[in-house]
């Protein structure tokens, strides 16, 4: 099962390579949402650094949307998915595969560009790392909300607008969480406890979201 798990993520990591420029959207979506918006604040302005945690998480939220909205359809396209079913092995596993090599080929590339938009914000050093922090310990329970509402969409027309009304209700308590912590360090209160209820989000979502979203897609495959 672990030479399974592991040849499908290498599997999994070529496609991502090939598909490169959509990491590269994402990425600038995710660096533009707030620098975008600080520009039109003025240059001495304190909202700036008040203002920078919520924006920051609402980027970075709908970078792993705009990532993850086409995560199975090529998949359930070509009858890759069916595939997987027929196989007889476990569909969670196979899942789980995609979602880990989703789930780091989004998060990486929104880590390195954390330093950019800690500079432009001017948060000092402690601040910049607990907004990476922020993002190691949260980003893996959007990543799975993201693919759960991915594989319910499968075949439906409005596919982004379905995963927008059904994952911002759900990843707002991640949200607050996230840019709590940020705060939090931008204030110089402790941020340890916020990190740990982010990093129990993600582990919850870990140990329950990919059997859900198994199951999702034996429902969209059989429909």
């Amino acid at each position: 099962m672990i030479s399974l798990f592991w040849r499908q993520c290498m599997r999994d990591l070529l496609l991502v390579w090939r598909e490169f420029r959509h990491l590269l959207n994402a990425s600038l979506f995710f660096i533009m949402v707030p620098v975008f918006f600080a520009l039109t604040l003025p240059a001495d302005s304190a909202h700036i650094r008040t203002t920078a945690p919520g924006l920051f998480w609402i980027a970075t939220l709908f970078a792993f949307m705009l990532q993850s909205e086409r995560l199975f359809v090529e998949d359930f396209e070509d009858g890759h998915l069916e595939q997987w079913i027929l196989s007889g092995y476990p569909l969670y596993l196979l899942a789980g595969a995609r979602l880990l090599v989703h789930w780091l080929s989004t998060l990486l590339p929104l880590l390195l560009l954390t330093p950019l938009i800690g500079v432009f914000f001017g948060f000092n050093r402690f601040e910049t790392l607990v907004l990476a922090a922020s993002l190691v310990c949260a980003t893996p329970a959007l990543a799975l909300l993201c693919a759960l509402t991915a594989a319910f969409s499968l075949g439906v027309r409005q596919r982004g607008m379905l995963m927008a009304l059904v994952v911002l209700p759900l990843a707002v308590p991640v949200m607050i969480f996230g840019s709590g912590a940020v705060s939090a360090a931008i204030a110089g209160q402790a941020v340890s406890g916020l990190l740990a209820l982010l990093l129990a989000a993600s582990l919850l979502a870990i140990i329950l979201l990919p059997f859900a979203i198994a199951g999702a897609l034996r429902v969209r495959v059989a429909g």
